[in-house]
């Protein structure tokens, strides 16, 4: 590209800090393009990127917001944060001429509908998990998703399993490209301080459903009869944190499972660094919802660790199972006790194991990959 493209950034959520993804993708869209970023919530982000918030997604849900879409088949609050999103964000954009819109997550441009059309541009979607597992349930998001991904310059996808998922649901194939995420090899380096003990077990993630951080705990459980001084540190905060601890007090595991709640990224991730081997059960949520590309486990490959993890969505495109981790299917907790007890008993193994991944994750997810990557399916719009 010879002069630097203009780049109009929707996202209609706030930027949690546990989607720190987010906001590494719109750095590396700015190191080459003008970017003007918006969200849907007033208070985008905790400060640490030039996000505007608006309001178009802070309409709450209200019981006749439910009656009509029980008798029309369409979610009616969705139609007034078209509208909303629609007179906050034309006239800007119209003022601002981007050449293309970035949109991270369908349902980002399912809100974006009328706004598109208003401003007639060119416009990418970026895909990521929820928005193409569990929105699915709903007929007309999926209706919807799928003329708006049709109508798009492009869908990015972080796994093939994510593509899949969006032809699957009808979008064309040649709107379907496969980005990887981009990790940083400067933040996740490997363990630099003593070696850690072979029966130490890591989970860093929101406590949430798809992250399944119980079923790793009930693995644990049973890797502690085999294993009576394995440890288990659990990093992160969410809605499950109390059946989490609720389970590990009733089990009398207290001393050998550790859980942190939230910590400041570079704390976690030398807390991280301490253990041995990572773990994250993932699974299918009980309304449908699945991770994407799954980051944890890949930035934990890329410090050296081993993985163990489940056969979910694109995990085992990152996850090779017997050379950079194990895999087993979900809800397989004794299989997944097994894994543990494997590695730990085999701390070659899984020193080899963790060489590879990192390995095997520079070669996937360096920035300068998907920084080309984007550079040239943005260069396409311009054309």
């Amino acid at each position: 590209m010879n002069a630097r493209p203009r780049i109009g950034w929707l996202c209609n959520s706030a930027i949690g800090t546990s989607e720190t993804f987010l906001v590494d993708n719109l750095k590396l869209l700015q190191s080459f393009a003008e970017v003007k970023a918006y969200s849907g919530s007033r208070h985008p982000t905790n400060g640490h990127i030039d996000v505007k918030g608006l309001q178009f997604d802070a309409i709450p849900q209200k019981l006749h917001h439910v009656i009509r879409r029980k008798l029309t088949g369409k979610d009616v609050r969705t139609l007034a944060k078209r509208r909303r999103c629609s007179k906050e964000l034309a006239d800007e954009l119209n003022a601002f001429e981007p050449n293309v819109l970035w949109i991270e997550f369908g349902t980002t441009a399912h809100v974006a509908a009328d706004l598109l059309s208003k401003v007639d541009k060119p416009y990418i979607i970026s895909v990521h998990g929820f928005d193409i597992t569990r929105e699915f349930n709903d007929p007309w998001y999926t209706s919807e998703f799928t003329r708006l991904a049709n109508q798009s310059h492009a869908v990015v996808c972080a796994s093939q399993h994510t593509r899949n998922l969006c032809i699957s649901a009808g979008v064309n194939r040649d709107r379907c490209h496969v980005i990887r995420l981009a990790i940083d090899n400067a933040r996740f380096t490997p363990i630099k301080q003593a070696k850690p003990l072979p029966a130490s077990f890591v989970h860093l993630g929101r406590l949430v459903e798809k992250k399944g951080p119980l079923q790793t705990v009930m693995a644990f459980q049973q890797v502690l009869k085999e294993i009576p001084k394995a440890r288990l540190t659990i990093i992160g905060e969410g809605p499950l944190r109390s059946s989490v601890e609720k389970y590990i007090q009733s089990n009398n595991l207290e001393e050998a499972v550790l859980m942190t709640g939230s910590l400041p990224q570079e704390q976690a991730l030398d807390l991280v660094r301490s253990h041995a081997i990572f773990c994250q059960h993932s699974v299918t949520s009980t309304d449908g919802d699945q991770e994407g590309f799954a980051l944890s486990p890949a930035e934990a490959a890329l410090m050296g660790m081993p993985v163990i993890s489940t056969f979910h969505n694109g995990i085992p495109e990152h996850v090779q199972h017997r050379n950079t981790g194990l895999l087993v299917q979900e809800w397989d907790i004794k299989g997944m006790a097994h894994a543990m007890i494997e590695l730990a008993q085999k701390p070659e193994q899984a020193k080899s194991m963790g060489e590879a991944g990192r390995q095997n994750i520079l070669a996937l997810c360096h920035p300068t990959k998907r920084l080309d990557a984007l550079q040239s399916i943005i260069s396409t719009t311009l054309a």
